[in-house]
């Protein structure tokens, strides 16, 4: 055989490799995809099973929205508010706050009626779970302590642990690092590193006790983005923090993981919720603009993802929030398998408890 016969037979091996090789993984992201589908927010599974989870900043979008759908799948829910003052004796006295409870309420008015059978198109059988509001600011260790102290009040009897703590407080500001103003760079560490510590700090007894799994906001899709060397310096410190904390915390049986909220807009995920009417509208209950109120600031099959990080067996390290199917699921699956053997054969070798 020639030169030029073995040249060309290489680049069509090298060609039919990588055919194959692509058909291979989609085939394997379509069978990573998942199975059921949700009719409408009522359709729950019930598969939370009254597992309670702390989610610690409920005053922004992202974390409202969380709230109230593992409340729709069954689980008892502490939501974090930020109190406004120093006094914390009404912390639902926000926008967020007036949300959540109008829409916790028509939840159980609907969930009435199909108990009583006047209500058609909600799943029989289904039950929500419950919500606890709590002052939190992750900011402030005698918040921490007293939100810890709460939390176990409020949990029930014989338990003394939480499922899940979903770090959702954050802050974004966006600016051009020479025009920025540096108090800006303090408050975004103060609240997403430092607060993210404390955070990890104050529940991790909670968590070894029920074995439980710590999610917290890495990077994103923004790191290319002018106006946020500041906000991606946070981030990248909390994934690295990460890791650490999985070194740490894993031979506890506590499950460290970082979401990674892709193709979602920082400062759109920490806004506070607002609610405006349209001009010239009217209602007949006060409470309506709260209830029709679309809290939709990430799309559904990022709840989804939410939801196998806290339910699966072996959670991964890193969840993409990206749509399901794509190829980059199975390059971060790949990267698990390797990453999660590397960390099982250090772990051989010795612990730090």
């Amino acid at each position: 055989m020639d030169d030029q016969t073995a040249f060309i037979l290489t680049i069509q091996l090298i060609a039919l490799t990588g055919i194959a090789g692509s058909l291979l993984l989609y085939l394997l992201c379509k069978v990573r995809t998942r199975r059921h589908t949700y009719d409408t927010e009522f359709t729950t599974l019930n598969v939370g099973t009254g597992r309670s989870v702390l989610i610690t900043s409920c005053d922004s979008n992202f974390g409202l929205q969380l709230a109230l759908h593992l409340t729709a799948l069954g689980f008892r829910v502490f939501a974090g508010f930020k109190p406004a003052d120093e006094d914390e004796s009404d912390v639902l006295n926000c926008e967020a706050g007036r949300i959540l409870k109008a829409k916790l309420k028509h939840r159980e008015v609907l969930m009435s009626s199909v108990a009583s059978g006047e209500e058609d198109g909600i799943v029989r059988g289904a039950t929500c779970g419950s919500t606890i509001t709590l002052a939190l600011d992750v900011t402030r260790e005698d918040s921490l302590h007293e939100a810890v102290n709460v939390v176990r009040r409020h949990l029930p009897a014989g338990e003394d642990g939480l499922w899940a703590v979903i770090n959702t407080a954050g802050v974004c500001f966006k600016g051009r690092l020479e025009l920025q103003d540096s108090s800006q760079w303090d408050t975004m560490f103060k609240v997403n590193v430092v607060g993210t510590l404390r955070t990890a700090r104050a529940f991790l007894p909670l968590l070894r006790n029920k074995k439980g799994r710590l999610l917290n906001i890495g990077t994103n899709s923004d790191y290319n983005s002018p106006g946020m060397v500041a906000y991606n310096a946070a981030r990248h410190a909390v994934a690295g923090a990460n890791c650490s904390l999985r070194t740490e915390i894993g031979p506890l049986g506590v499950h460290v993981i970082t979401l990674q909220p892709d193709f979602v807009a920082s400062e759109k995920l920490f806004a506070k919720p607002r609610v405006v009417c349209a001009e010239g509208t009217e209602t007949s209950l006060p409470n309506d603009r709260y209830v029709k109120h679309n809290l939709s600031v990430v799309p559904t099959y990022v709840m989804h993802i939410i939801e196998e990080a806290l339910l699966s067996v072996a959670p991964k390290s890193t969840y993409q929030l990206i749509a399901p199917g794509s190829i980059s699921n199975y390059v971060t699956a790949i990267t698990e398998r390797f990453t999660n053997q590397g960390y099982k054969n250090k772990d051989n070798g010795g612990s730090l408890y």
